[in-house]
């Protein structure tokens, strides 16, 4: 099942891609600054996820872990842009599947406990900006807006052959975020670009940063880069904090 969901992923992204080029010609029209330009990507971001619970242990699931035990992946972003006024937003949303030892107590023994996670998460930032800077080859925008988060673990856990115990504990979050983004040309066919935010809501503290490239091919925009993002928690059950970090590869079309 695990693989047939990878394979159906792989095609509807490859399906997705191969439309969007063959259209994105008709779309690519001259565009005076009154107009609406509009851009969407997808792309694959593979990163390290490590969560901390709130007996202060670490479950590291690196990359090779993450594309051992992925079930369903899907990530992409998208924005528009008039004159210097910008709107965006970013979706991702991935399940894990893993089986991990688990330090506990019982009547304050301690004791490891093998656990089945399923490991269910979903984030989405949207914000909208002002563009307070432009020369020639530069522009950056001043951005605000809101990140949402849902973290959810059903855990089967077997303390012996005669006991199992089933939970699922979650975590919600909305925070409310303010930051930077920018573009730099570097040549007609590439460009560095940075996005970075700080927040706080239900969250003692979230951010996101991002740094990548882009070139520009004839139809589409090969991206790549590198993005990192955290959460802390002020009382949560579940979990301390959170980190996702790691590398990131895509296709921005633009119309």
């Amino acid at each position: 099942m695990r693989f047939l969901l990878k394979g159906s992923w792989i095609a509807t992204l490859a399906l997705t891609l191969t439309f969007l080029a063959s259209s994105n010609s008709l779309l690519a029209e001259e565009k005076s600054p009154d107009d609406w330009v509009y851009d969407f990507e997808l792309y694959a971001w593979l990163p390290t996820v490590k969560p901390t619970l709130p007996n202060g242990e670490t479950l590291n699931w690196s990359l090779k872990d993450l594309l051992d035990n992925l079930d369903f992946l899907t990530m992409f972003n998208g924005g528009a842009r008039k004159d210097k006024w910008s709107v965006g937003a970013d979706f991702l949303y991935m399940n894990l599947g893993d089986t991990r030892t688990i330090s506990g107590s019982i009547v304050n023994h301690p004791v490891d406990v093998e656990a089945v996670l399923d490991l269910r998460a979903l984030t989405f930032t949207t914000f909208a900006g002002y563009q307070i800077a432009e020369s020639a080859r530069n522009r950056t925008d001043i951005i605000g807006g809101v990140r949402y988060f849902y973290l959810r673990v059903p855990i089967k856990a077997a303390l012996n052959d005669n006991m199992t115990r089933e939970l699922t504990p979650k975590v919600i979050t909305w925070d409310g975020i303010i930051g930077l983004r920018g573009k730099t040309l570097i040549n007609d066919q590439w460009y560095f670009d940075y996005y970075g935010d700080v927040g706080t809501g239900q969250s003692s503290l979230t951010y996101q940063a991002k740094v990548g490239f882009g070139y520009n091919f004839n139809k589409w925009t090969g991206t790549f880069g590198y993005r990192h993002m955290r959460w802390n928690y002020k009382s949560q059950e579940l979990l301390d904090d959170l980190t996702i970090t790691g590398p990131y590869i895509g296709a921005k079309f633009t119309w």
